[in-house]
């Protein structure tokens, strides 16, 4: 079926926008355009539309002027967005609905169906109005048999029954031409022939036997050729449009049709015919179904004209009428009480204006007296009551101002018939709605029905209002609202869809959105999905995976409900559907954060610990081994001091992409943090020995794989690892115990000289034991005051005391006295070498503010050995500083030994440090020199008073050529650069006499004394 839309839209674009909607939908649609009032009514001059779309503003006036023209045409108003409160207004004033135009345009999606919705409720309403033309119809057939019984048991005269029963029947057949005593009416438009007695016309013989003929029936048909063809050709005609007085005037009126049929019945009084009874139609002929219709009246005249023939058929007639009467009462009661039961008000006024016949329900809704209408008043004193009680309110405000002007010219009983609104509302002064409708009736009159609309209105404002929201809530959300028939297909998609994603209902009708193109499902979340579409069960957050036209990946989560009808029938799904990709990408990021590593995308530790735990119980259940493989890349350190954290980041990518491409797929690389990362090797077959010579072979390869250069940004870096191993079968230990052993291992390999492998074994467990117990014994005896400095002599040429050096030693409650050989390297590994060294150092200052306090040990100044990691903490310059206020000492009897090793690391920063501390007058000794790899282009640049020789160049300095050329070089070097020079470890005579015989000028060892308590330099 084809729907006519008369689209009344002055913008060109919303136009073709409707038209696109409504040629994408399912029915077939006939869109006629108008951009202007005038178009439209162009339009419908030339034809009938089923429905009719307004814009609210037209290039030529508003929407409501557009309501008089379309008439019965169901019409829709079409209100942009921010003008919602005249949708209310537009309903109230005659349209059947509105439709909420969104900037997006997505109330184009369901257009049709709202249109589709508005016919059918036309289509009902037409249906109501065709049964109340009919009843009121038959009512008036019913009235019109009664005033014919009623004169004829009055005994009127013969003209007045015949004039009466003729206006009967024009009224009931709706009949343009007739015989009446009557002239033009102007009101009605109806053309009426004057009809005079028969009695007063000269008939010829022929229509005598004509009519005699023809009346056996009681009933005379005719044709123009007989009994009116030779009256309108005599003389004294039966037919004239002339006044009464001229009752002799001949001759059709100006512009009568010709006569094609004739259908009358004879009037006789007296046993004489005194007029006749017809009606004359033009061409088509007389209808079938009027005379049906009429049967009934014709009837009863005949009834009339017998009993006038016959008195003693009279009686008879007189009894069949009463059982007639009886029968119209009951039919009358029947019609009082169908019109008192039906809920609207009913009214029918006659062509004069004068309210005929009303029901209860019109009294109750307009509040009427009884009274009032029992004299059959005329319709402007109604209307007249009604405005003085104030029921339309000032101004007739509670009328639509469109039939204001019309009530109040009825009023004033000047509203003509062709001015009657077909429909508008009002409002009584209880606040109730009223719809009126007014129907004219032909011939002159109309019926006119009450209906409270109150509740209806509510509930479709409500509904609007409702429906407006959805469609906002439906576009402001992320969510899609989706409806599915019992076949699981698509037939209706509604909200803010991705129109990236390749998501439209175009797309999807018909389809469900799992097996749409680029969805892909997991089988076995789809098994489960169709079983709890199968039972018609509620389901919540099925997972749609689906690719986008860019190539993204989009993900959808589905909840659904089943719809069930009235009678308990499953009528298919509906539910929501929501873009979950963003929520989707974050899980991942959140399990990647927690299982991987960010900088190299390897397991981290807690999904390494995991992988190691399975392989650990795949490995006890199948009788293989495993290995666990513990790297730590040498000197890593350095490289991130001289280069930057950036290209250590950038080497550490480069160390797990070259782990990951040399294993196998099934083994794991993960990094630990720092330079450390784990290998797990898993499948190992044969002995022991066996898995551990493939271990072996894998490790090197890693080793040979990592000593390849890394080129970074053109330049080329190096970069070795010591890698440690540990295998396990079976073992009932954890997998933590399994990295410290592999840890364990790994430190072996370091202190094998680095850049090599090594194999965990208990030894290397009972040592790394000592360690920890050692560090937890270090921890507590800073607590308990367990470490106190001893000092070791250094004197001049000729053994005079110049200062000493403070050594650090540990009383051990069980260990006994503890050296700085066992324990220091621990501090430092640890960090308690910080507290440690702080410790010596102000151990150090209160003793040379003792020995300031005589004049023998006045001179006296004390060197302090500083580790790197000391030196290079940031309150290093701070702190000491602190401690020299504290103790008051002179700073120049401070000096403080550094090692080599510092010069490999951020010498600018050493140096303005040493420079810090020198300008409070504290001086430098660097120890071990020439033990290690200080550049002398450093060394001459550093802020030094000192060079210490090494003892390890002292011990066979008479013995070994090497060794004695250092010591001369140490000590030649120094006299150029301005330093002076200590020798470190002199045991002998033969030692000391020869670094004096070179220029050395100071020297400490056990020659001039052991380590001891200060008190013990005063002894010698």
């Amino acid at each position: 079926m084809t729907v006519s839309v008369l689209l009344m839209e002055s913008s060109d674009e919303h136009a073709d926008a409707v038209r696109g909607a409504l040629a994408d939908s399912w029915l077939a649609w006939d869109v006629h355009g108008a951009a202007s009032l005038r178009q439209a009514r162009d339009a419908l001059a030339l034809r009938l539309f089923d429905v009719a779309l307004v814009s609210y503003r037209l290039a030529d006036g508003a929407a409501y002027d557009a309501l008089k023209d379309l008439r019965a045409t169901p019409a829709l108003i079409l209100v942009p967005a921010g003008r919602e409160s005249q949708a209310a207004h537009a309903l109230r004033h005659g349209f059947a609905d509105f439709v909420m135009q969104d900037v997006a345009g997505q109330y184009l999606l369901s257009l049709p169906a709202q249109i589709e919705a508005v016919l059918e409720r036309a289509r009902a309403a037409q249906s109501r109005e065709a049964a109340e033309q009919l009843l009121a119809r038959q009512h008036r057939l019913l009235q019109a048999i009664f005033r014919a019984q009623a004169l004829f048991i009055d005994s009127a005269p013969a003209r007045q029954t015949f004039e009466t029963l003729l206006n009967e029947l024009l009224a009931l057949t709706e009949s343009e031409w007739g015989f009446l005593g009557q002239v033009e009416t102007a009101a009605a438009g109806t053309r009426l022939l004057r009809i005079h007695a028969i009695t007063d016309i000269a008939w010829d013989a022929a229509s005598r036997a004509q009519l005699a003929r023809l009346d056996s029936g009681g009933l005379v048909f005719d044709n123009p050729r007989t009994l009116i063809g030779q009256a309108l050709q005599s003389t004294t005609p039966l037919i004239s449009n002339h006044p009464a007085d001229d009752p002799r005037a001949g001759g059709l009126p100006p512009g009568h049709p010709p006569l094609l049929s004739f259908m009358a019945l004879p009037i006789v009084a007296g046993g004489e015919v005194v007029a006749m009874v017809g009606i004359a139609n033009r061409a088509g002929g007389y209808s079938t179904a009027d005379v049906s219709f009429l049967q009934p009246l014709l009837n009863t005249v005949g009834q009339l004209e017998l009993a006038r023939r016959s008195d003693a058929q009279r009686r008879s007639m007189e009894l069949e009428l009463e059982r007639t009467s009886a029968a119209l009462e009951e039919k009358t009661r029947a019609l009082e009480l169908t019109l008192a039961s039906v809920s609207q008000g009913m009214a029918n006024v006659d062509e004069n204006g004068f309210i005929r016949v009303y029901n209860q329900r019109y009294l109750e809704l307009l509040d009427l007296p009884r009274e009032l209408l029992d004299r059959q008043p005329h319709m402007s004193e109604v209307v007249r009551f009604q405005v003085a009680r104030g029921d339309f309110g000032p101004g007739l405000v509670n009328i639509d101002a469109a039939a204001r002007p019309y009530v109040a010219a009825e009023s004033a009983a000047l509203a003509r018939f062709g001015d009657t609104p077909e429909y508008y509302l009002r409002k009584t002064t209880q606040g109730r709605y009223l719809e009126v409708r007014t129907r004219l009736l032909p011939g002159g009159g109309r019926v006119r029905t009450f209906a409270d609309v109150t509740d209806y209105l509510a509930a479709q404002l409500a509904l609007a209002r409702s429906e407006a929201r959805w469609r906002s809530l439906t576009q402001l959300s992320s969510d899609w609202y989706w409806e599915q028939d019992t076949q699981n297909r698509l037939v209706r998609l509604e909200g803010n869809m991705r129109a990236d994603g390749g998501i439209s209902e175009e797309q999807l009708r018909g389809r469900s959105l799992w097996d749409a193109p680029e969805g892909r499902v997991d089988s076995a979340a789809l098994a489960a999905h169709r079983a709890c579409i199968d039972a018609q069960e509620v389901f919540h957050d099925f997972e749609v995976l689906r690719t986008t036209p860019s190539g993204e990946l989009l993900w959808l989560g589905l909840s659904g409900e089943p719809i069930f009808d009235e009678d308990g029938a499953f009528t298919g799904y509906r539910g929501v559907a929501r873009d979950i990709t963003e929520r989707k990408r974050a899980a991942a990021e959140i399990e990647r954060l927690a299982f991987y590593d960010d900088l190299t995308a390897l397991p981290n530790r807690r999904l390494l610990l995991d992988r190691l735990h399975q392989v650990m119980a795949q490995c006890a259940r199948f009788g293989t081994h495993g290995a666990l493989l513990f790297l730590d890349l040498d000197n890593f350190k350095d490289i991130n001091d001289t280069l930057g954290h950036e290209w250590g980041d950038r080497l550490l990518r480069e160390v797990g992409q070259r782990l990951t491409e040399g294993l196998r797929a099934t083994d794991t690389v993960a990094r630990l943090g720092g330079d450390e990362f784990v290998v797990v090797l898993q499948g190992l077959g044969g002995s022991q020995m066996q898995a551990a010579q493939e271990v072996e072979t894998v490790a090197l390869k890693i080793l040979a794989r990592l000593n390849q250069p890394y080129e970074i940004e053109e330049r080329s870096i190096h970069s070795t690892p010591s890698i440690g191993i540990t295998l396990f079968e079976g073992d009932p230990c954890s997998s933590q115990e399994l990295l410290q052993r592999a840890d364990i291992a790994m430190y072996e390999a370091k202190a094998q000289g680095r850049n090599t492998v090594c194999f965990f074994d208990p030894e290397m467990q009972a040592a790394a034991s000592a360690r920890s117990l050692l560090e937890a014994d270090m921890r507590q005896a800073l607590v308990e005051s367990e470490f106190f400095v001893q000092y070791q002599r250094v004197v001049d040429p000729g053994g005079s005391l110049l200062g000493a050096e403070a050594l650090v030693r540990w009383q051990h409650p069980q260990r006994g006295l503890v050296l700085p050989g066992t324990f220091i390297s621990v501090a430092e590994q640890t960090g308690l070498i910080l507290p440690l060294g702080r410790f010596v150092l102000r151990s150090a200052c209160e003793q040379l503010a003792a020995w300031a306090q005589t004049s023998r040990s006045a001179a006296w100044t004390v060197s302090v050995n500083v580790s790197a990691q000391e030196f290079r903490h940031p309150e290093f310059v701070a702190q000491t500083l602190a401690i020299l206020e504290e103790t008051g000492v002179n700073p120049a009897a401070l000096k403080l030994e550094l090692t080599e090793s510092l010069l490999l690391h951020d010498v600018e920063d050493c140096i303005a440090k040493m420079q810090a501390l020198r300008s409070r007058g504290v001086g430098f000794s660097l120890d071990d020199f020439g033990t290690g790899y200080s550049s002398l282009a450093y060394l001459k640049r550093l802020p030094l008073d000192q060079l210490k020789i090494d003892q390890s160049f002292v011990r066979d300095v008479l013995t070994d050529p090497n060794d004695a050329a250092i010591a001369c070089t140490i000590i030649a070097l120094a006299q150029s650069l301005g330093l002076d020079v200590v020798a470190e470890g002199v045991e002998t005579e033969g030692q000391r006499q020869f670094l004096l015989n070179n220029g050395c000028r100071r020297f400490q060892g056990y020659l001039f004394g052991r380590p001891g308590p200060p008190e013990a330099l005063f002894g010698r």
